[in-house]
């Protein structure tokens, strides 16, 4: 070993120390890096774990907030669609009571209009009464008493035409001037009917015009009148 050039006693120390620092590291250094390492790789696996649980939790977070959302929209769209409906619904209702309210004024108008035309049309029979009573009396030369000037301006005014008894239940009555409550009296006798209507039409002149129905039977002035003119004709 010598000739060589090596010191085998201090071979041997060598030896000896390396074994020593050898045991030392492992019995003091080496167990406890190898814990630090086992721990560092457990928590880094562990924080590993900790992220992918975290990043799947996030993206079912991300999806749960997207159908919230989509879901919020829908509603959304759904009230708004609803809130639509119930404005046209609304509208529709206001147009439709207003165009009611419009015609129930309109349908009172003419009623009144009518009332109004038939109190005027009662307050000049006194005159037209007079008027044909004295025109009357010039024709015949005579006066006649106020009992029988009655009966034949009456007669004028509101005599039934002929063949309408039993003419039907519910008729329509149309005469120049307003009806007394006697004049009406004597038109129910004569035609039968249980229920009447009666209209105001000063075009005819006088006499009346009866319908039931489809059918008319016109005795008016103007009838008469208009037939005298075809004749002459």
């Amino acid at each position: 070993m010598e000739a060589l050039g090596i010191n085998f006693g201090f071979l041997l120390m060598q030896i000896f120390n390396f074994l020593l620092i050898f045991w030392l590291l492992r019995t003091f250094l080496w167990k406890g890096l190898i814990n630090t390492i086992d721990e560092r790789r457990a928590e880094i696996e562990k924080g590993l774990e900790d992220a992918r649980i975290a990043a799947d939790a996030r993206e079912n977070a991300e999806k749960e907030a997207e159908n919230i959302r989509a879901e919020a929209r829908s509603e959304a769209q759904k009230i708004i669609a609803e809130a639509h409906s119930r404005a046209e619904e609304s509208a529709k209702e206001v147009t439709k009571e207003a165009e009611q309210e419009a015609e129930t004024i309109r349908a009172e108008a003419r009623q009144q209009a009518e009332q109004e035309r038939e109190q005027l049309l009662a307050d000049m029979r006194s005159q037209v009464i007079s008027l044909a009573i004295a025109a009357a009396n010039r024709l015949i030369g005579k006066s006649l008493d106020e009992k029988k000037q009655k009966e034949i301006v009456s007669d004028f005014f509101s005599k039934a035409p002929e063949n309408v008894k039993n003419i039907g239940e519910e008729i329509e009555v149309v005469s120049a001037l307003p009806l007394s409550d006697t004049e009406k009296n004597k038109v129910k006798d004569a035609t039968g009917a249980s229920k009447i209507d009666y209209k105001v039409d000063p075009s005819l002149l006088g006499g009346l015009i009866i319908r039931a129905g489809d059918r008319v039977v016109d005795g008016s002035v103007r009838s008469s009148l208009n037939a005298m003119r075809t004749e002459l004709n």
